[in-house]
């Protein structure tokens, strides 16, 4: 009986998260109200209360949620077989396809920009800078990028731009053109980072399947 009131209990706070995400997704953290919460959770005031004391509480609950789905989505495609390089254009490309699809994942994106947090909480932009960095150095040990570059500038680069492409997309399209925006910011990108005698990757890195790319 424990057990079972135990996954009862996991699974009302999960669906707690993905109803908080829902709503901070399309109202922001200042727009969303613990009303609209419970009304999309269709639950009382007193069970959301229960697990999240305050829509702050929640905010940072569907963060980490957004960071592990995001961290899980890394250790995969790391374990893929693919170059380094290989593996930081495929990220991208993932994470781009998991804004459009994963309310979590969208509304922990939303979040991260509307919102600062200090204290144990792992902020999204620092763990992907840093797992961007450490992919770059294998990258210019392998001789896919060019050796005269900073792996943390890099990183950093790739980051903030993809996190503006996400963000201007949405704005302008509704992110229907994040992918061919994704691609068309690698097809600049590499043929910056790609050493002259290996640019024949470029083209194989590129996905020539989406629409409006080179």
């Amino acid at each position: 009986m424990k057990e079972v009131q135990q996954e009862r209990a996991i699974a009302t706070r999960q669906h707690l998260i993905v109803s908080a995400a829902a709503v901070f997704d399309a109202e922001g953290f200042a727009g969303a109200s613990l009303g609209k919460i419970i009304e999309q959770a269709g639950t009382t005031r007193g069970a959301l209360h229960f697990h999240f004391p305050a829509k702050e509480s929640l905010a940072v609950a569907v963060l980490r949620e957004h960071n592990d789905r995001m961290t899980a989505v890394v250790e995969r495609i790391s374990r893929s077989g693919r170059t380094a390089l290989e593996q930081i254009v495929k990220i991208s490309r993932t994470t781009a396809r998991m804004i459009d699809e994963d309310v979590v994942v969208r509304a922990g994106t939303r979040l991260l920009m509307e919102l600062t947090y200090t204290g144990d909480l792992p902020v999204g932009y620092r763990l992907w800078i840093d797992a961007c960095e450490e992919k770059v150095r294998q990258a210019v040990e392998d001789g896919d990028i060019v050796p005269n570059v900073s792996p943390q500038a890099v990183a950093y680069l790739v980051i903030s731009t993809l996190a503006g492409v996400q963000m201007v997309s949405s704005v302008l399209s509704g992110r229907d053109d994040l992918d061919r925006r994704v691609e068309e910011m690698w097809e600049i990108l590499l043929l910056g980072l790609v050493p002259a005698d290996r640019k024949g990757k470029v083209a194989g890195l590129l996905n020539p399947g989406v629409p409006g790319t080179a």
